[in-house]
């Protein structure tokens, strides 16, 4: 049985096609018993490949959505299969299964037995589709002002490189401008001068919605606590949705910049986002928006990412018998995509957590 991670199966493309990772998945789903399976791709190099495979291997009825997003892909009922890296650079390819919206952690599904919101999206707003399946589908309905809509995907633009956005809507003198990431599950945005932080997008989406309480996974700025009521979830988007459902909350948000409007609804959707603060925009202008914005006051964080061969064979008990002074809050947890342990120290005050960084930095020997 293949194993998946936190985000489905993901690995370099042409590991993937030597491997014949879509050959053994298409295998495993018909040995579960199923007969019927959606399939989606992002439109990455290579992704046709695989969708290739997978559909020659698998002997059942396929509804092939072509080149799609994620969120439209989990929208289906039954069984999908979507071909994506999300937001991984494009030698990146990998798989995410999902079952009536919700994305699986195995292939062992027994059998069982989308709604039209593109009317929805202001046509005069600026997307950055990073040359995913967004760009595609909303050029086949007749939306002309998209950019990075048929290139390398997430090479250079989208929410992975917002500055490609930031550049381009001052090079156009444009208010607001949107960015998603390859498979249109990740959200960032423009407004006025700057990209703004996850925080602040909250803050927008969360105050537009009239929200008291929202789920935020364990790295988002605490900062928040001073306008809503927070539920803290451990990153990931299912450990995000699982508090969403356990608290009776239909609004969570990732560091990431993963958006969740539905507990019900196993991934985030970065076209929902984009409706809610574009029309927001449209009826109260900029300057309803910043208002919206002066609530959020941040507490000061320090994010570092350290690549774990780097570190001694004993890190996992330096970071153990590590004891942050009071008032301060930290976050150290291995990469689920790369050979990373990310590091968060946040507190009130910068000098106060700068000085916690440099003794964990010093016993964890970090340049």
């Amino acid at each position: 049985m293949l194993k998946f991670g936190t985000s489905g199966i993901r690995d370099l493309t042409d590991k993937l096609l030597k491997e014949h990772v879509a050959k053994q998945i298409a295998e495993q789903i018909m040995t579960a018993g199923w007969q019927e399976v959606t399939v989606g791709r992002d439109g990455r190099t290579g992704s046709d490949k695989l969708m290739n495979e997978f559909v020659k291997n698998f002997t059942g009825t396929i509804h092939n959505l072509g080149v799609t997003t994620t969120p439209e892909l989990a929208a289906q009922n039954g069984l999908g299969v979507m071909i994506t890296a999300s937001h991984n650079p494009c030698q990146y390819c990998g798989f995410k299964v999902y079952l009536n919206h919700f994305e699986q952690s195995t292939l062992d599904l027994p059998p069982v037995a989308n709604y039209h919101k593109w009317d929805l999206l202001p046509k005069d707003i600026v997307i950055d589709c990073a040359n995913g399946g967004l760009g595609h589908k909303l050029h086949s309905l007749g939306f002309n002002n998209i950019v990075n809509y048929d290139g390398e995907i997430n090479q250079g633009c989208g929410a992975t490189h917002p500055e490609f956005l930031t550049q381009y809507c001052q090079e156009h003198k444009l208010e607001i401008g949107f960015a998603v990431d390859g498979d249109a599950d990740r959200f960032m945005m423009y407004l006025n001068d700057h990209v703004l932080t996850s925080e602040e997008t909250t803050t927008l989406i969360a105050t537009l919605l009239n929200l008291s309480s929202i789920v935020v996974d364990e790295t988002v700025n605490s900062g928040l606590s001073n306008n809503f009521k927070l539920v803290q979830s451990k990153v990931g988007g299912q450990s995000v949705i699982r508090a969403m459902q356990d608290a009776h909350i239909n609004f969570g948000a990732e560091k990431s910049g993963h958006y969740y409007f539905d507990a019900n609804t196993s991934t985030s959707d970065a076209v929902d986002a984009i409706i809610l603060v574009a029309n927001a925009y449209h009826e109260k202008g900029l300057n309803g928006l910043q208002q919206i914005l002066k609530k959020y006051r941040p507490y000061y964080q320090y994010n570092r990412n350290v690549k774990i061969d780097d570190l001694s064979d004993n890190y996992d008990e330096i970071l153990t018998n590590f004891v942050l002074p009071k008032g301060l809050r930290k976050v150290i947890r291995k990469s689920g995509t790369e050979p990373l342990l990310r590091i968060m120290l946040e507190g009130k005050k910068e000098k106060t957590v700068m000085k916690a960084w440099q003794d964990l930095a010093m016993r964890l020997k970090i340049k």
